[in-house]
């Protein structure tokens, strides 16, 4: 196995279900009064479209490969800990901006159908939200779900490291 592809097949294996829980949530939350009047106001209705969601859940699934990658050589520079952040920060930087294009296609077109520049004064308002959402999931991810990814790849190369010699 090659070690490019034991940090992809790990990120896959315990990053997936952790991010498709994390959606979950998401969505379970939405249904208390207070989070409901807050996505109505910043115009996150767009996300609860099973197709959005399908298609974030496959993006997930891609840049969680392709982060993956990054790992076993971000391990031989960097200790465990380092690596858990920068594989975290790098995936929630990735699914952050997909999910603004989402955003902004769906407020452009909102805009559109509506027509009120009065619309467009929540837009920051939103960002700042998904901001604070991201960076606390970015936290907390790094120190569990990354760091096991992280974790399990460096024993897998040290395994396969041990085996060659």
């Amino acid at each position: 196995m090659d070690t490019d592809k034991t940090g992809s097949k790990f990120a896959l294996l315990i990053g997936l279900p952790i991010g498709l829980v994390m959606g979950t949530m998401a969505l379970s939350v939405s249904k208390f009064y207070p989070f409901r009047f807050l996505l109505k106001l910043a115009s996150f209705k767009l996300f609860w479209n099973p197709m959005v969601w399908t298609l974030i859940a496959s993006a997930l699934a891609i840049i969680l490969w392709k982060t993956g990658k990054i790992i076993a050589p971000a391990l031989s520079k960097k200790d465990t800990l380092r690596t858990s952040f920068l594989f975290t920060f790098l995936v929630t930087v990735k699914l952050f901006i997909f999910i603004c294009v989402i955003y902004f296609i769906a407020v452009i077109a909102e805009w559109l159908r509506i027509g009120d520049a009065a619309f467009l004064a929540i837009v920051p308002y939103s960002l700042i939200a998904m901001i604070i959402f991201f960076a606390f999931i970015t936290v907390i991810v790094t120190l569990t779900g990354g760091l096991a990814v992280v974790q399990l790849t460096k024993l897998k190369i040290g395994q396969k490291t041990k085996e060659q010699i």
